[in-house]
């Protein structure tokens, strides 16, 4: 019974140190453990080069939110009024509504929408948006776009055209007043 109480005895030593290999392989290849509280060995270290790019957290954001939102809404409403075909005539138009105060709804509604019998579109897209003027509950924004007009032969004109809109701020929050095409660039 000795050599089989031995042998026994072997395999169990064998397994448990394979056990232990393995537990150690999987250990190592998962990386250094990140316990909280205990430095990491190697790890970057940030070095800002300047006062100016250290983050200031008492900087107040609501300046910078109001006009994030203003642009918004001003980039938003001149991709889908300039964006318009035969195909849809005033889907364009009805997407601005809830965009619109009464007076610019009132004027979008008052669109008059002829058929065409070849097709012809245009597609805006809004680039850039800086501010004019702001005060108080107004606000006058100028978009950047690039348009691209298709006509029924699918050629396509490509031009760039500014677009100056009028914001006012009413009780659901920043609408569209007044929209006027500038001169093509």
């Amino acid at each position: 019974m000795d050599s089989k109480r031995r042998k026994k005895i072997i395999i169990a030593i064998i397994i448990l140190v394979l056990i232990g290999v393995l537990f150690l392989i999987l250990r190592l290849s998962q990386g250094p453990s990140n316990v909280p509280g205990e430095p990491i060995e190697n790890a970057p270290v940030l070095k800002v080069p300047s006062a100016d790019l250290e983050y200031q957290p008492d900087r107040p954001p609501a300046d910078t939110e109001i006009e994030f939102q203003i642009k918004e809404l001003a980039k938003n409403f001149a991709s889908r009024f300039g964006s318009w075909s035969t195909d849809n005539l005033g889907h364009n138009l009805q997407e601005l509504l809830p965009l619109s105060s009464d007076k610019m709804t009132a004027y979008l509604q008052s669109i008059e929408l002829k058929a065409a019998e070849q097709f012809s579109g245009i597609t805006t897209k809004s680039l850039s948006a800086d501010i004019l003027s702001q005060s108080g509950n107004n606000a006058e924004v100028m978009v950047g776009t690039q348009r691209i007009e298709t006509d029924a032969q699918a050629r396509e004109n490509v031009y760039y055209q500014d677009i100056k809109i009028s914001v006012v701020k009413g009780t659901a929050g920043w609408v569209v007043d007044a929209a006027k095409w500038q001169d093509k660039k």
